[in-house]
């Protein structure tokens, strides 16, 4: 599964969470991935949040006292491109890391998801390499498995 890069960011309609959550469209970054032990370590994103106004920024907050770890797209900023068109999300989205940074064995997603998973754009590398920092600003929100098989990333 060629889109299965790091950077990428894939819309896959009627995601199975791992939780046995209720199956919806998603928006999925591949955050890295481990050939050598078959794995991807990806996050979800969502638009689905109340933030207060005034915390409203793109990029990372992580501020524990208040309960916020989360990197925000702003709408309708450029955040990457994808065959020369760029891409933006249209309302603000955000990426919460609590239970959200999870690897994944490749195998079982790409017979689930080749052929459903669309590649909608490649983060722009100075988006990517701050939201990779923004991650390991929050690495305690990771779940165990992802920090021990993705340690370079915390």
């Amino acid at each position: 599964m060629d889109i299965l890069k790091p950077g990428n960011i894939l819309r896959i309609p009627d995601y199975e969470f791992e939780n046995g959550g209720e199956p919806r469209d998603k928006y999925l970054i591949v955050v890295d991935v481990s050939s050598e032990i078959s794995l991807l370590l990806r996050v979800l994103t969502t638009s689905q949040i109340h933030v207060p106004e005034e915390k409203i920024m793109h990029g990372c907050r992580n501020e524990p006292e208040n309960g916020l770890h989360y990197f925000m797209f702003e709408k309708e900023r450029c955040i990457g491109t994808l065959a020369q068109s760029d891409f933006s999300f249209y309302k603000h989205t955000f990426i919460l890391f609590r239970n959200n940074i999870k690897d994944l064995p490749i195998a079982p997603f790409i017979l689930k998801y080749q052929g459903v998973a669309e590649h909608v754009c490649t983060l722009h590398a100075e988006e990517f390499a701050r939201l990779k920092k923004c991650i390991r600003q929050n690495g305690r929100m990771a779940d165990r498995s992802a920090k021990r098989n993705f340690p370079h990333l915390f």
